[in-house]
């Protein structure tokens, strides 16, 4: 059998002829978004051809549409002319102020990612589709680029009279000039304020009643990266910290002079030092606690699993946040069962008899694939969750297309 496969954020099927499908047995789109019209609608039909597509758009072939895609950050402005463009954004959208009839005049607009615009724009856009979030912004706010530490030196230079920051807001320096700001009128709003507890009731009237606030002990100094806190740590930034990050903690010195921490993010901890960090006044998002006997594997394209892995941590294994694991078949279901534990991956290879000792096992893992006991890794007559393994198009008879954005 001759088989095409087309793996594709976008296909643009518009231009499509009998050429693009006929001599194939099957015809397989795998897409985030396909971009089709009547006639090309008809060939599909008419030929074997699969969809695996998480939308469609169906362009008039009577009018001149040109497919524009921007990867990344996009913003439309009030001077944005959108005639006859089907704008496709992968990242994020953003909507300047005055900029409704920009934004109407466009044929169509996607957006796999978030949308940032103004609150009056609300409910206007029939013209939009996202599948992600959409925030919105104070109407004449100055938009920020992103996190943003509010010091003496922004407030004398502030020509707007309200800012607001897709990301967070910091309010950490007591020493700030309040009356200078307060005299400008400056307010502010975002994601979220974290403020320093003795300035907040001085600024909390300057603040959107929508944006979140966190109050911080004074002398908080922010971190804008993940974190291995040591006694350097301590010396540079002090007793209490806001971490914009994960946080890893194995400095027993360094813990014992920490005071306060708010980690937006996770906290992993060696297992020794737990109860002494339950002590001590903290925020996070999840504790994860680390085990000096237990392997830890993470963020790996591949990881290949043999039973002299297992028998050197007494606690097992833990994977986190790998591509692809792959079980030796060596490995019994009772030893997947006791030592093996896997977090966050995306494919995990396994064989027939693993398969249900990995479905205990396993968390937040996309997709398992059970292959036979003889086969090698990268043969393709498996199975992933009953799909046959050819799926995926790896035989020498089929034609494999893997493209961002794909016309046909």
């Amino acid at each position: 059998m001759k088989n095409k496969v087309i793996n594709a954020a976008t296909c643009d099927a518009r231009e499509a002829t009998e050429e693009s499908f006929a001599g194939f047995d099957s015809v397989t789109i795998n897409a985030a978004t396909l971009i089709t019209g009547a006639r090309a609608k008809q060939l599909m039909n008419k030929f074997p051809v699969t969809l695996n597509v998480a939308a469609v758009v169906e362009v008039p072939e009577d009018q001149d549409i040109t497919v524009k895609s921007i990867n990344g950050k996009a913003e439309i402005g009030p001077d944005a002319d959108g005639t006859g463009i089907f704008l496709m954004v992968n990242g994020k959208l953003t909507i300047a102020n005055n900029s409704q009839e920009a934004v109407k005049s466009y044929f169509r607009i996607m957006v796999n990612g978030n949308i940032l615009m103004p609150k009056s724009c609300k409910g206007q856009f029939a013209n939009i589709t996202a599948n992600g979030k959409t925030e919105y912004y104070p109407d004449g706010a100055f938009l920020l680029d992103g996190d943003t530490e509010i010091d003496d030196l922004f407030i004398m230079r502030a020509a707007n009279t309200i800012y607001y920051c897709p990301g967070d807001l910091f309010f950490l320096d007591t020493a700030i000039n309040i009356d200078r700001l307060l005299e400008k009128g400056l307010k502010f709003a975002g994601r979220k304020i974290i403020v320093a507890e003795s300035l907040l009731a001085k600024l909390v009237s300057q603040f959107d009643e929508e944006t979140a606030i966190i109050r911080v002990p004074d002398g908080t100094k922010h971190i804008d990266d993940d974190l291995e806190l040591k006694q350097k740590t301590i010396k540079r930034y002090g007793t209490k910290l806001f971490v914009s990050g994960d946080v890893s903690i194995q400095d027993a010195e360094a813990l014992s002079a920490l005071e306060y921490i708010y980690v937006d993010g996770d906290v992993s901890i060696d297992k020794n030092l737990e109860a002494a960090f339950e002590e001590i006044e903290s925020v996070y998002d999840d504790l994860k606690i680390i085990d000096s006997e237990m392997g830890y594997i993470s963020d790996r394209p591949m990881i290949k699993v043999w039973p002299a892995m297992l028998k050197k941590y007494p606690h097992g294994v833990r994977i986190d946040d790998c591509a692809k694991v792959k079980l030796s078949e060596e490995l019994s279901p009772e030893d997947i069962m006791e030592k093996l534990h896997i977090y966050d991956c995306a494919l995990v290879v396994c064989s027939k008899e693993q398969e249900e000792a990995v479905n205990m096992i396993s968390e937040d893992v996309a997709m398992i694939k059970v292959t036979g006991q003889d086969q090698e890794d990268d043969e393709e007559d498996g199975t992933v969750h009953g799909i046959p393994g050819n799926f995926f198009g790896k035989s020498k008879d089929t034609q494999m297309i893997n493209a961002a954005e794909y016309k046909m």
